[in-house]
């Protein structure tokens, strides 16, 4: 599924390379460092949720409406026992 930590830990990167970059004087090279590296950690960003959709997606294809209903039927018999 979706990696939350790696996604806390891109935002947090993002928040500090803000500040950074708000700091920054008139250096246009340094200022265009910091939005690059802005840039790639809303990429990974983006990857990761892609990531957890496809494996959702997945996930819902393998359980197919027809293997859901017979476990709910495999646990009604043994419940039933």
């Amino acid at each position: 599924m979706i990696n939350v930590d790696a996604i806390y830990y891109s935002l947090a990167k993002i928040e500090k390379q803000n500040k950074a970059y708000t700091l920054m004087e008139d250096d246009p090279e340094m200022k265009m460092r910091v939005l690059e590296n802005m840039i790639k950690e809303f990429d990974l960003i983006g990857d990761a949720a892609l990531e957890g959709i496809k494996e959702s997606t997945e996930l819902l294809k393998k359980i197919g409406s027809e293997d859901i209903s017979k476990k709910i039927e495999d646990m009604s018999n043994k419940i039933k026992g």
